[in-house]
Protein backbone atom coordinates (compact mmCIF):
# COMPACT_ATOMS: atom_id res chain seq x y z
CA UNK A 1 0.00 0.00 0.00
CA UNK A 2 1.33 3.25 -0.75
CA UNK A 3 1.69 5.14 2.44
CA UNK A 4 0.35 8.47 3.05
CA UNK A 5 -1.31 9.41 -0.73
CA UNK A 6 -1.95 13.17 -0.17
CA UNK A 7 1.20 13.79 1.08
CA UNK A 8 2.70 12.62 -1.97
CA UNK A 9 0.20 14.48 -3.51
CA UNK A 10 2.03 17.67 -2.29
CA UNK A 11 4.88 16.66 -2.57
CA UNK A 12 4.05 16.43 -6.72
CA UNK A 13 3.02 20.01 -6.29
CA UNK A 14 5.66 21.27 -5.21
CA UNK A 15 7.80 19.61 -7.77
CA UNK A 16 5.87 21.03 -10.92
CA UNK A 17 5.46 24.26 -9.23
CA UNK A 18 9.48 24.42 -8.56
CA UNK A 19 9.39 24.66 -5.14
CA UNK A 20 10.45 21.66 -3.49
CA UNK A 21 13.38 21.23 -1.17
CA UNK A 22 16.25 18.99 -2.02
CA UNK A 23 15.06 16.78 1.22
CA UNK A 24 11.66 16.42 -0.19
CA UNK A 25 12.76 16.07 -3.94
CA UNK A 26 14.63 13.04 -3.23
CA UNK A 27 11.75 11.45 -1.18
CA UNK A 28 9.61 11.94 -4.24
CA UNK A 29 12.36 10.27 -6.33
CA UNK A 30 12.46 7.45 -3.78
CA UNK A 31 9.10 6.76 -3.59
CA UNK A 32 8.39 6.84 -7.76
CA UNK A 33 11.27 4.39 -8.11
CA UNK A 34 9.65 2.47 -5.08
CA UNK A 35 6.01 2.49 -6.38
CA UNK A 36 5.43 2.80 -10.29
CA UNK A 37 1.90 3.73 -9.56
CA UNK A 38 3.08 7.13 -7.77
CA UNK A 39 6.07 7.34 -10.83
CA UNK A 40 2.96 6.78 -13.46
CA UNK A 41 0.76 9.65 -11.66
CA UNK A 42 3.29 11.84 -11.29
CA UNK A 43 4.30 11.74 -15.14
CA UNK A 44 0.62 12.07 -16.17
CA UNK A 45 0.47 15.30 -14.05
CA UNK A 46 3.51 16.60 -15.79
CA UNK A 47 1.59 15.56 -19.13
CA UNK A 48 -1.17 17.53 -18.36
CA UNK A 49 0.87 20.17 -17.63
CA UNK A 50 2.91 20.45 -20.63
CA UNK A 51 -0.74 21.30 -22.90
CA UNK A 52 -0.65 24.47 -24.64
CA UNK A 53 -3.30 25.97 -23.15
CA UNK A 54 -2.12 25.11 -19.93
CA UNK A 55 1.29 26.36 -20.67
CA UNK A 56 0.08 29.69 -22.37
CA UNK A 57 -2.63 29.96 -18.87
CA UNK A 58 0.83 29.66 -16.44
CA UNK A 59 2.77 32.29 -18.92
CA UNK A 60 0.16 35.00 -18.80
CA UNK A 61 -0.85 34.12 -14.94
CA UNK A 62 -0.86 37.12 -12.34
CA UNK A 63 -0.14 34.55 -9.57
CA UNK A 64 -0.65 37.34 -6.77
CA UNK A 65 -3.85 37.73 -7.63
CA UNK A 66 -5.04 34.30 -8.63
CA UNK A 67 -3.96 33.79 -5.16
CA UNK A 68 -5.99 36.93 -3.64
CA UNK A 69 -8.89 36.01 -5.66
CA UNK A 70 -8.90 32.12 -4.83
CA UNK A 71 -7.12 31.69 -1.56
CA UNK A 72 -10.54 30.10 0.72
CA UNK A 73 -10.15 27.65 -1.90
CA UNK A 74 -7.20 25.95 -0.08
CA UNK A 75 -7.55 26.90 3.63
CA UNK A 76 -6.31 24.31 5.61
CA UNK A 77 -8.05 21.94 8.07
CA UNK A 78 -6.73 21.63 11.47
CA UNK A 79 -5.52 18.02 10.66
CA UNK A 80 -3.86 18.76 7.64
CA UNK A 81 -2.70 21.89 8.26
CA UNK A 82 1.17 20.65 9.22
CA UNK A 83 1.44 18.89 5.67
CA UNK A 84 -0.59 20.91 3.33
CA UNK A 85 1.55 24.03 1.96
CA UNK A 86 -0.19 26.21 -0.78
CA UNK A 87 1.57 28.77 -2.21
CA UNK A 88 0.15 30.91 -5.01
CA UNK A 89 2.22 29.04 -7.92
CA UNK A 90 0.96 25.53 -6.27
CA UNK A 91 -2.41 26.56 -6.41
CA UNK A 92 -2.29 27.71 -9.81
CA UNK A 93 -1.24 24.95 -10.83
CA UNK A 94 -3.59 22.62 -8.69
CA UNK A 95 -6.34 24.88 -10.50
CA UNK A 96 -5.44 23.28 -13.72
CA UNK A 97 -4.94 19.68 -12.64
CA UNK A 98 -8.51 19.86 -10.76
CA UNK A 99 -9.85 21.40 -14.73
CA UNK A 100 -8.71 17.76 -15.35
CA UNK A 101 -10.26 15.90 -12.74
CA UNK A 102 -6.75 14.81 -11.43
CA UNK A 103 -6.60 16.51 -8.00
CA UNK A 104 -10.35 16.28 -7.13
CA UNK A 105 -9.93 14.18 -3.97
CA UNK A 106 -7.55 16.98 -2.40
CA UNK A 107 -10.27 19.26 -2.18
CA UNK A 108 -13.26 16.98 -1.50
CA UNK A 109 -11.49 13.80 0.40
CA UNK A 110 -14.88 13.69 2.31
CA UNK A 111 -17.01 12.77 -1.43
CA UNK A 112 -20.43 13.95 0.33
CA UNK A 113 -19.18 17.69 0.43
CA UNK A 114 -18.89 17.52 -3.24
CA UNK A 115 -21.65 18.62 -5.42
CA UNK A 116 -24.39 16.31 -6.08
CA UNK A 117 -26.21 16.45 -9.53
CA UNK A 118 -29.08 14.81 -10.59
CA UNK A 119 -28.98 12.65 -13.90
CA UNK A 120 -31.71 14.23 -15.71
CA UNK A 121 -30.92 14.74 -19.12
CA UNK A 122 -33.10 14.80 -21.64
CA UNK A 123 -33.32 11.65 -23.52
CA UNK A 124 -34.22 12.49 -26.61
CA UNK A 125 -31.86 13.67 -29.41
CA UNK A 126 -32.86 16.95 -30.92
CA UNK A 127 -33.00 16.73 -34.40
CA UNK A 128 -31.31 18.42 -37.65
CA UNK A 129 -33.89 19.55 -40.12
CA UNK A 130 -34.12 20.34 -43.63
CA UNK A 131 -36.86 22.02 -44.75
CA UNK A 132 -37.04 22.18 -48.77
CA UNK A 133 -38.53 24.97 -50.89
CA UNK A 134 -42.09 22.42 -51.51
CA UNK A 135 -42.77 22.45 -47.47
CA UNK A 136 -41.40 18.99 -47.25
CA UNK A 137 -39.01 18.19 -44.37
CA UNK A 138 -36.44 15.92 -44.13
CA UNK A 139 -34.84 14.49 -40.93
CA UNK A 140 -30.75 14.71 -41.43
CA UNK A 141 -30.15 12.74 -37.78
CA UNK A 142 -31.70 9.86 -39.41
CA UNK A 143 -28.87 7.27 -39.53
CA UNK A 144 -31.21 5.49 -41.31
CA UNK A 145 -31.58 8.02 -44.59
CA UNK A 146 -29.98 6.45 -47.58
CA UNK A 147 -26.63 8.12 -48.53
CA UNK A 148 -28.06 9.85 -51.49
CA UNK A 149 -31.41 11.44 -52.02
CA UNK A 150 -32.73 13.29 -54.76
CA UNK A 151 -35.09 15.82 -54.24
CA UNK A 152 -36.56 17.40 -57.74
CA UNK A 153 -33.55 18.74 -59.41
CA UNK A 154 -31.16 18.64 -56.70
CA UNK A 155 -29.32 15.66 -55.46
CA UNK A 156 -27.86 15.49 -51.33
CA UNK A 157 -25.28 13.45 -50.55
CA UNK A 158 -25.76 12.86 -46.65
CA UNK A 159 -23.34 11.78 -43.70
CA UNK A 160 -23.42 11.50 -40.27
CA UNK A 161 -20.96 14.91 -40.10
CA UNK A 162 -22.69 16.68 -42.76
CA UNK A 163 -24.40 17.36 -46.86
CA UNK A 164 -23.31 18.24 -49.88
CA UNK A 165 -26.13 19.74 -51.45
CA UNK A 166 -25.95 19.49 -55.16
CA UNK A 167 -28.00 21.25 -58.00
CA UNK A 168 -27.98 21.86 -61.69
CA UNK A 169 -27.02 25.65 -62.70
CA UNK A 170 -29.55 25.71 -65.22
CA UNK A 171 -32.43 25.22 -62.76
CA UNK A 172 -33.98 28.98 -62.54
CA UNK A 173 -35.74 28.63 -59.10
CA UNK A 174 -35.27 30.98 -56.72
CA UNK A 175 -37.09 29.25 -53.82
CA UNK A 176 -35.16 28.69 -50.97
CA UNK A 177 -34.26 25.51 -48.75
CA UNK A 178 -33.88 26.49 -44.79
CA UNK A 179 -31.40 24.10 -42.75
CA UNK A 180 -31.77 24.02 -38.87
CA UNK A 181 -29.24 23.25 -36.52
CA UNK A 182 -30.94 22.09 -32.90
CA UNK A 183 -29.38 22.75 -29.72
CA UNK A 184 -26.41 20.70 -28.86
CA UNK A 185 -25.22 19.71 -32.05
CA UNK A 186 -23.49 21.08 -35.08
CA UNK A 187 -23.53 20.76 -38.87
CA UNK A 188 -21.34 20.95 -41.89
CA UNK A 189 -22.87 21.87 -45.47
CA UNK A 190 -21.72 22.28 -48.77
CA UNK A 191 -23.74 24.29 -51.16
CA UNK A 192 -23.87 23.71 -54.81
CA UNK A 193 -21.53 26.04 -55.49
CA UNK A 194 -18.74 24.02 -53.39
CA UNK A 195 -18.72 26.68 -50.37
CA UNK A 196 -18.87 25.09 -47.17
CA UNK A 197 -21.13 26.13 -44.32
CA UNK A 198 -20.19 24.86 -41.04
CA UNK A 199 -23.33 26.05 -38.41
CA UNK A 200 -23.06 25.98 -34.81
CA UNK A 201 -25.97 24.99 -32.30
CA UNK A 202 -29.41 26.65 -32.48
CA UNK A 203 -28.43 28.19 -35.89
CA UNK A 204 -29.86 28.39 -39.29
CA UNK A 205 -28.95 28.78 -43.05
CA UNK A 206 -31.68 29.29 -45.67
CA UNK A 207 -30.13 28.44 -49.53
CA UNK A 208 -31.46 28.68 -53.18
CA UNK A 209 -31.99 25.76 -54.40
CA UNK A 210 -29.90 26.68 -56.83
CA UNK A 211 -27.21 29.24 -57.85
CA UNK A 212 -27.93 30.94 -61.35
CA UNK A 213 -28.01 34.58 -61.02
CA UNK A 214 -25.17 37.22 -60.92
CA UNK A 215 -24.64 36.76 -56.94
CA UNK A 216 -24.80 33.84 -54.29
CA UNK A 217 -27.34 34.71 -51.35
CA UNK A 218 -27.97 33.10 -48.59
CA UNK A 219 -29.45 34.13 -44.78
CA UNK A 220 -27.94 32.61 -42.02
CA UNK A 221 -29.59 33.18 -38.33
CA UNK A 222 -27.00 32.07 -35.20
CA UNK A 223 -23.10 31.33 -35.79
CA UNK A 224 -22.08 29.60 -39.01
CA UNK A 225 -18.06 29.45 -40.34
CA UNK A 226 -18.07 30.05 -44.02
CA UNK A 227 -15.11 28.83 -46.48
CA UNK A 228 -16.89 30.44 -49.66
CA UNK A 229 -15.62 29.37 -53.36
CA UNK A 230 -14.23 31.89 -55.39
CA UNK A 231 -15.97 33.55 -58.12
CA UNK A 232 -14.24 36.66 -59.91
CA UNK A 233 -17.91 36.94 -61.60
CA UNK A 234 -20.36 36.13 -59.06
CA UNK A 235 -19.68 37.30 -55.31
CA UNK A 236 -21.10 35.40 -52.62
CA UNK A 237 -23.57 37.62 -50.36
CA UNK A 238 -24.71 36.00 -46.49
CA UNK A 239 -27.23 38.24 -45.01
CA UNK A 240 -27.58 38.21 -41.42
CA UNK A 241 -30.49 40.71 -40.26
CA UNK A 242 -29.32 43.80 -40.30
CA UNK A 243 -25.81 43.02 -41.67
CA UNK A 244 -24.77 41.54 -45.40
CA UNK A 245 -21.54 39.87 -46.08
CA UNK A 246 -20.15 40.86 -49.35
CA UNK A 247 -17.65 38.41 -50.48
CA UNK A 248 -15.80 37.02 -53.91
CA UNK A 249 -13.67 33.98 -51.84
CA UNK A 250 -12.68 33.44 -48.30
CA UNK A 251 -13.33 32.22 -44.91
CA UNK A 252 -15.00 33.89 -42.20
CA UNK A 253 -17.54 33.50 -39.17
CA UNK A 254 -20.55 35.34 -38.62
CA UNK A 255 -22.50 35.08 -34.88
CA UNK A 256 -25.79 36.60 -34.73
CA UNK A 257 -26.69 34.71 -31.16
CA UNK A 258 -26.96 38.23 -29.96
CA UNK A 259 -29.01 40.01 -32.82
CA UNK A 260 -28.74 43.56 -32.00
CA UNK A 261 -24.93 42.78 -31.98
CA UNK A 262 -24.09 40.80 -35.08
CA UNK A 263 -20.64 40.08 -35.46
CA UNK A 264 -18.55 39.04 -38.47
CA UNK A 265 -14.97 37.85 -37.87
CA UNK A 266 -12.36 37.37 -41.12
CA UNK A 267 -9.83 34.63 -40.89
CA UNK A 268 -8.63 34.58 -44.50
CA UNK A 269 -9.34 37.05 -47.87
CA UNK A 270 -11.47 40.14 -47.79
CA UNK A 271 -14.44 40.92 -47.23
CA UNK A 272 -17.10 43.90 -47.35
CA UNK A 273 -19.65 44.79 -45.21
CA UNK A 274 -22.86 46.75 -45.21
CA UNK A 275 -25.27 48.29 -42.72
CA UNK A 276 -28.52 47.91 -44.58
CA UNK A 277 -30.11 50.39 -42.63
CA UNK A 278 -27.77 52.98 -42.70
CA UNK A 279 -25.65 51.76 -45.88
CA UNK A 280 -22.70 51.99 -43.92
CA UNK A 281 -19.63 49.99 -45.38
CA UNK A 282 -17.04 48.38 -43.58
CA UNK A 283 -14.15 46.58 -45.51
CA UNK A 284 -12.69 44.06 -42.98
CA UNK A 285 -8.82 42.30 -43.54
CA UNK A 286 -7.78 38.79 -41.58
CA UNK A 287 -7.25 38.89 -38.14
CA UNK A 288 -10.25 41.59 -37.76
CA UNK A 289 -13.41 41.66 -36.93
CA UNK A 290 -16.75 43.93 -37.01
CA UNK A 291 -19.60 44.35 -34.69
CA UNK A 292 -22.89 46.28 -35.68
CA UNK A 293 -24.01 47.92 -32.20
CA UNK A 294 -27.73 48.58 -33.70
CA UNK A 295 -29.00 49.76 -30.30
CA UNK A 296 -27.19 52.49 -30.63
CA UNK A 297 -27.03 53.47 -33.89
CA UNK A 298 -23.18 53.76 -34.05
CA UNK A 299 -22.39 51.75 -36.51
CA UNK A 300 -19.26 49.24 -36.98
CA UNK A 301 -16.85 48.92 -33.93
CA UNK A 302 -13.75 47.08 -35.80
CA UNK A 303 -11.33 45.65 -34.12
CA UNK A 304 -8.38 42.54 -34.00
CA UNK A 305 -9.80 38.99 -32.64
CA UNK A 306 -8.72 36.18 -31.02
CA UNK A 307 -9.10 33.08 -33.70
CA UNK A 308 -8.62 30.68 -30.76
CA UNK A 309 -11.39 31.84 -28.50
CA UNK A 310 -13.49 33.13 -31.68
CA UNK A 311 -13.09 29.91 -34.02
CA UNK A 312 -12.67 26.85 -31.58
CA UNK A 313 -16.50 26.28 -31.29
CA UNK A 314 -15.27 24.62 -33.98
CA UNK A 315 -13.15 22.01 -31.63
CA UNK A 316 -16.52 21.95 -29.48
CA UNK A 317 -14.29 24.56 -27.43
CA UNK A 318 -15.76 27.58 -25.31
CA UNK A 319 -13.29 30.03 -23.74
CA UNK A 320 -13.90 32.53 -21.42
CA UNK A 321 -12.50 35.57 -20.43
CA UNK A 322 -13.93 37.59 -17.62
CA UNK A 323 -17.42 36.24 -19.09
CA UNK A 324 -20.86 36.81 -16.84
CA UNK A 325 -22.40 33.61 -15.48
CA UNK A 326 -25.51 34.54 -17.78
CA UNK A 327 -23.29 34.95 -21.50
CA UNK A 328 -22.12 31.65 -20.30
CA UNK A 329 -25.97 30.26 -19.52
CA UNK A 330 -27.06 31.11 -23.35
CA UNK A 331 -23.61 29.02 -24.13
CA UNK A 332 -24.89 26.00 -21.85
CA UNK A 333 -28.33 26.25 -23.55
CA UNK A 334 -26.97 26.36 -26.73
CA UNK A 335 -24.43 23.15 -26.45
CA UNK A 336 -26.75 21.07 -23.90
CA UNK A 337 -30.06 22.25 -24.43
CA UNK A 338 -30.70 22.73 -20.65
CA UNK A 339 -32.26 25.80 -19.16
CA UNK A 340 -30.09 28.07 -16.43
CA UNK A 341 -32.21 29.53 -13.73
CA UNK A 342 -30.14 31.83 -10.93
CA UNK A 343 -31.57 31.40 -7.70
CA UNK A 344 -29.55 34.06 -6.03
CA UNK A 345 -30.01 37.69 -7.18
CA UNK A 346 -26.70 39.47 -8.76
CA UNK A 347 -24.77 35.69 -9.04
CA UNK A 348 -25.61 35.84 -13.04
CA UNK A 349 -23.10 38.72 -13.00
CA UNK A 350 -20.12 37.09 -11.40
CA UNK A 351 -17.34 36.68 -13.95
CA UNK A 352 -16.03 33.85 -14.69
CA UNK A 353 -12.32 32.92 -17.24
CA UNK A 354 -12.17 29.18 -17.98
CA UNK A 355 -12.78 26.87 -20.75
CA UNK A 356 -15.87 24.47 -21.64
CA UNK A 357 -14.65 21.35 -23.35
CA UNK A 358 -18.17 20.19 -25.34
CA UNK A 359 -17.52 16.57 -25.05
CA UNK A 360 -17.07 16.51 -21.36
CA UNK A 361 -20.03 16.98 -20.76
CA UNK A 362 -22.09 19.92 -19.03
CA UNK A 363 -21.98 18.06 -15.29
CA UNK A 364 -17.77 18.17 -15.75
CA UNK A 365 -17.83 21.74 -16.77
CA UNK A 366 -19.96 22.59 -13.70
CA UNK A 367 -17.83 20.09 -11.33
CA UNK A 368 -15.16 21.97 -12.02
CA UNK A 369 -16.81 25.53 -11.74
CA UNK A 370 -17.59 24.95 -8.61
CA UNK A 371 -14.17 23.71 -7.53
CA UNK A 372 -12.51 26.47 -8.57
CA UNK A 373 -15.08 29.45 -7.83
CA UNK A 374 -17.46 30.26 -5.32
CA UNK A 375 -20.59 28.93 -7.74
CA UNK A 376 -22.49 26.01 -6.18
CA UNK A 377 -25.30 24.46 -8.79
CA UNK A 378 -28.18 21.86 -8.47
CA UNK A 379 -29.51 20.21 -11.68
CA UNK A 380 -33.16 18.83 -11.77
CA UNK A 381 -35.81 18.11 -13.69
CA UNK A 382 -33.17 18.79 -16.99
CA UNK A 383 -32.81 22.69 -15.23
CA UNK A 384 -29.65 23.52 -14.11
CA UNK A 385 -29.93 25.90 -11.00
CA UNK A 386 -27.40 28.10 -9.93
CA UNK A 387 -27.53 28.52 -6.19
Amino acid sequence: MIPDQEYIEQLMLDKLSGDITPADDQLLLQLMEKYPAVASHFHGLEQQLHHPDARQYLDTLDETKLWEARRHLFQETPVRAVRRRWLPRAAAIALILISGGVLAYLFYPDRSAAPVAQNNQPAAEPRIVLQLASGETIDLSDTTQAPLLHVGAAQMHLSAQGMQYEARVSDTSTAMNRLQVPAGRDYKLTLSDSTEVWLNAMSEIRFPVAFNSRSREVFVSGEAYFTVKKESNRPFIVHTGQVSVNVLGTTFNVNTYTNTHPKISLASGKVSLQNTASRETVQLTPGYEATLNIPSGKGFQVGEFNPRNTLSWMEGKYYFKNSSLKEIAAVIKRLFDTNVVFNTPGVENVSITGVLVKKDGLMEFMDNLSKTTDVRYQLTDGVLHIL
